[in-house]
């Protein structure tokens, strides 16, 4: 089930954009379960409908929520609020899917009708959506770094994934269900990962004035990007153990070992020494404006080891003619650029360590990437010692 998301159902204004009949249509196959919760709803459209009577039926958590309801609002919502009517109207067209006739519909109006006709198109479109907002993956090489040829991810795939990851979450309380998502573009798969988190036990206040408790587990989504011309996987996920199931999952799955991807640095920040200041050279990546060096971290060896770190709006300017005896103790293990894109006036941080970025805004990985190749910081450390004997997908995850 959906998150609880009061953020959704908090404003009866939100309700209000759908017109009656297509809200009616919504409810009506848990008519029985609103009635349980004493709230009655109109038959005839033309009556006044209670949405603020609704609102707080559905802010009020309850187990019993319906599930499919609770996911259809939260994806109506969704779409409703960021994509136009035109967006809408076309993808009914594509799914053929008649769409009635009105001269006062509004984008919740189409939303409500494509989910009750399909409601996999709008799930899609969320889905698409948390995939291209997550902005920090961890790396991981592939064995061969040579693949031309994107691998096929197959709904049977998919649901092999599902029962191999359902036991490890279940295992560390937090229960089953796991679902993925896939789509492709290009050389790049995505693979959207919806799993529960450890469960919530918090106060909740009763109609009557009361203290009650309310039990739920939130949903997290994770994400996994494989990049074919890299070789590469990258990974959103909150723990280790999680990166690392994933990980030897899909190697197992779509790359026939469970070992494929191995741990490694997967970029070099040694040309901000070595090339200097003519590393923020841009005119070369199309969309890209300027690019400034922001920050440099440094480790000197020691016991302890020292971490040096400097720090400027500019840094290469404010260093001056110094810059190479500035930068030139320890080894550099991160550093942060500032990004001004063509279509911003705002500029983007973008957050480099060895294995491992960072971006103010996911839809600017495209560039940065082709900038950060072109520059030389992309060095990938494959590890080559590959067991024949494939260890099980689980081991240490």
């Amino acid at each position: 089930m959906a998150s609880f998301n009061p953020k959704v159902f908090i404003r009866p204004d939100g309700l209000k954009r759908i017109a009656n009949v297509h809200l009616i249509n919504l409810l009506n196959p848990w008519r029985e379960y609103f009635a349980r919760r004493k709230f009655t709803f109109p038959t005839d459209p033309e009556d006044e409908f209670p949405h603020n009577d609704l609102a707080k039926v559905l802010l009020t958590y309850d187990p019993g929520m319906p599930t499919e309801l609770m996911n259809g609002l939260y994806y109506i919502d969704e779409a409703a609020s960021d994509e136009t009517l035109e967006w809408l109207l076309e993808r009914a067209a594509e799914e053929g899917i008649a769409i009635a006739p009105a001269e006062k519909s509004t984008t919740a109006d189409v939303a409500v009708q494509i989910h009750l006709a399909r409601p996999s198109v709008l799930e899609a479109r969320t889905v698409r959506a948390i995939a291209f907002n997550k902005s920090a993956f961890q790396y991981y090489p592939g064995r061969h770094g040579d693949k031309n040829d994107l691998p096929e991810v197959t709904e049977a795939h998919l649901a092999q994934m599902a029962e191999i990851m359902n036991p490890w979450f279940d295992e560390r309380r937090k229960g089953q269900g796991v679902r993925a998502f896939v789509f492709s573009r290009e050389r790049k798969f995505w693979l959207v990962i919806r799993h529960g988190k450890a469960a919530v036990r918090e106060g909740k206040h009763e109609e009557d004035g009361e203290s009650g408790a309310a039990f739920y587990r939130p949903q997290k989504h994770d994400v996994v990007i494989y990049d074919a011309m890299l070789d590469l996987l990258g990974i959103n996920a909150e723990t280790k153990g999680e990166r690392d199931l994933y990980r030897k999952t899909i190697g197992q799955l779509v790359f026939g070992r469970s070992n494929y991807f191995g741990e490694g640095d997967v970029f070099t920040l040694a040309p901000i020494r070595t090339v200097g200041p003519d590393i923020l050279k841009c005119g070369d990546i199309e969309g890209v404006t300027r690019v400034r060096l922001l920050e440099v971290v440094c480790v000197i060896p020691g016991d302890p080891p020292q971490i040096d770190i400097r720090r400027s709006s500019h840094l290469y300017r404010s260093l001056g003619t110094r810059w190479q005896d500035a930068l030139s103790r320890g080894k550099i293990t991160s550093a942060k650029f500032g990004f001004l894109f063509d279509d911003s006036s705002r500029e983007r941080g973008v957050h480099i360590r060895l294995d491992s970025a960072r971006y103010d805004r996911d839809s600017d990985a495209e560039q940065v990437e082709a900038w950060l190749r072109e520059r030389g910081f992309f060095n990938i450390n494959r590890e080559t010692d590959v067991i024949d004997e494939d260890e099980p997908v689980l081991a240490g995850a």
